[in-house]
């Protein structure tokens, strides 16, 4: 299977490391604006090497694209695949715009091509563990947590490029949320701004709490957070009638049932690998309905992030359309 791979940061090292493993994958094309690094990528894999997104697209000859670009960057990369029947893979947050998202959740439905979004996180073993031991479980509310530092990157500290801390970070939650407890129908938030100081071009929020109203009367607050430099916590709380889980991000659960002790359980799997290979094991086969989380299913999750940023902005709550 030959593959090009549009973006050759940091997230797309690793889908390269982990598909340039596999039986019969080729990587053939690497695209990235910064001409070094497009070129030095390139040689590491005996690829070509290219600048332009367009130039890759009419020049190669491949069979899916990995894109992994920074938020505020997609404009044609995915449309132009969905013209040319090419499957793709993106990573989180697919844009910044809803309506790009919208276009490319329409072109993905109207063809059927296979495409997948980095939501790794539903392929952990812990995550259908969740799902297995929230069966007939009713929960009556949800916490959700991505607190930490402030990633280095000078775009992921505006606004407009990175979409904030909740659109870029915390989506692997929020997303985990819907894939759990299914869709999500308003949300309200409230951000704060005051804590960091003295960094330049920064304007997302310090920290923000997103409210939830899920379709099933669920209801749950999500709280980010990248001002903390101790006791960073990513996950989620599940707080059920007769159940307590403690999802800890990508390593464990805690799990509690009414008159038990709680026990641990470590996830056991590399879910990363594992959304890469569902994903060529979907462009192989041509059937879309293996991949956990392709295009127009993330658009969901996108699109609760960024209503979160307008109800921010505008300090009321916001109904969701793609629900």
């Amino acid at each position: 299977m030959r593959l090009a791979f549009i973006g050759a940061g940091g997230n797309n090292n690793g889908h390269m490391s982990r598909t340039s493993g596999l039986e019969g994958v080729e990587i053939v094309a690497i695209c990235d604006v910064v001409e070094e690094k497009a070129k030095e990528t390139a040689a590491k894999y005996g690829a070509r090497a290219y600048t332009d997104y367009h130039e890759l697209y009419d020049k190669e000859e491949v069979e899916a694209v990995f894109i992994s670009i920074p938020p505020f960057a997609h404009e044609e990369q995915e449309l132009i695949a969905i013209e040319r029947g090419i499957p793709f893979f993106v990573e989180k947050p697919m844009t910044t715009s809803m309506d790009l998202a919208r276009k490319v959740s329409e072109g993905v439905q109207q063809t059927g091509l296979v495409s997948a979004v980095g939501f790794q996180d539903r392929y952990l073993d812990i995550a259908d563990k969740m799902k297995e031991l929230l069966q007939g479980e009713q929960v009556g509310v949800i916490l959700g947590y991505w607190m930490g530092g402030m990633p280095g990157v000078m775009w992921w500290r505006q606004k407009a490029q990175s979409g904030g801390q909740a659109a870029e970070q915390t989506i692997h939650t929020f997303d985990q949320a819907r894939n759990l407890f299914g869709e999500v129908e308003s949300v309200y938030a409230l951000g704060r701004r005051g804590i960091i100081q003295g960094v330049e071009k920064y304007d997302i929020e310090d920290a923000s709490a997103v409210s939830l109203s899920f379709k099933s009367g669920l209801i749950g607050t999500i709280y980010s957070g990248c001002y903390q430099k101790v006791r960073h916590r990513v996950g989620l709380e599940i707080l059920g009638e007769n159940l307590y889980i403690e999802y800890a991000g990508r390593s464990s659960l805690l799990v509690q049932r009414a008159g038990c002790e709680p026990k641990t359980i470590q996830n056991s799997n590399d879910a990363s690998l594992e959304c890469d290979q569902v994903f060529l094991q979907a462009v192989a086969k041509g059937d879309p309905t293996l991949v956990r989380s392709p295009y127009p299913d993330a658009a969901k999750s996108l699109e609760i992030v960024l209503a979160a940023n307008e109800s921010m902005e505008t300090g009321q709550p916001v109904k969701l359309t793609l629900a």
